[in-house]
């Protein structure tokens, strides 16, 4: 069954402020992740939904060989252009995660939830065409919400304001009102976001869209059935996870 997707191609001049200066730590998943590559001797880095190039970047700047592809041109372009502003070298390429193939690497990732974007058939594409552009013992992580938080009381099931900003005389506020289906593990996310320039008459931009969400035993068994080995569990802090009190499970997996 397919999922209703978020428009990207649209959103993606604004990406940046809604999603990365809202996160000012973002950086600390590139230094996560720096700690784990660096712990598995990983020396060059596929990332399959790289957006603006927030991880692709990072991980460049840290000295890995970063090849970098995404399905969204806009979010493409954006990231082409950070990318040489940085002086960082990255090889960009337009792909599907379910699909393309760029070569052999240590390791694959996809950052922000990406992989909630694909119905459970589509994930398991992907993690297939993952394992056929990583190295033997090659690297797969990604990171998910906890459908067992959300089970545990951790869903939000009022209007919320989810961003607030102030940016370059720009004002930007953003309101959720999200829906579940937990036997599907499906989150139906209705976001509305005002754009004001100024004092002047704010742009309102409406956005549904569906994400799928997992428990980390249903990783497992999608993981061990398509040839990955689970390494470890955490929570977008890099920390411990915790079943019911974690919003995000961070997966480190092996091909094998």
């Amino acid at each position: 069954m397919a999922i209703k997707q978020y428009n990207y191609n649209k959103f993606a001049k604004h990406y940046d402020v809604l999603e990365l200066k809202a996160k000012e730590d973002y950086e600390k998943i590139n230094d996560f992740l720096n700690r784990i590559f660096k712990k598995n001797r990983i020396k060059n880095v596929l990332d399959m939904t790289c957006g603006t190039g927030a991880q692709a970047i990072g991980l460049s700047k840290r000295g890995y060989k970063v090849t970098a592809s995404d399905i969204s041109k806009a979010m493409l372009n954006i990231a082409e252009k950070k990318a040489k502003d940085a002086g960082v070298k990255i090889k960009f390429y337009r792909g599907d995660i379910r699909t393309s193939q760029f070569g052999k690497f240590d390791a694959v990732i996809a950052i922000f939830n990406a992989v909630g974007h694909l119905s459970k058939k589509d994930f398991e594409k992907a993690i297939k065409n993952v394992s056929k552009n990583l190295n033997k013992s090659g690297l797969f992580i990604f990171d998910i919400f906890n459908l067992d938080f959300m089970k545990a009381g951790g869903f939000i099931n009022y209007k919320y304001i989810d961003r607030a900003i102030e940016h370059e005389g720009m004002k930007y506020v953003r309101f959720n009102k999200n829906k579940i289906n937990l036997k599907k593990g499906i989150m139906g996310i209705n976001q509305e976001t005002y754009i004001q320039k100024g004092i002047g008459n704010p742009q309102l931009y409406t956005e549904n869209w569906d994400m799928q969400i997992y428990s980390i035993d249903e990783l497992k068994k999608l993981l061990k059935k398509n040839g990955f080995k689970i390494l470890n569990f955490y929570n977008d802090s890099g920390n411990k996870f915790i079943r019911n009190k974690s919003l995000f499970i961070f997966t480190i997996a092996k091909k094998v």
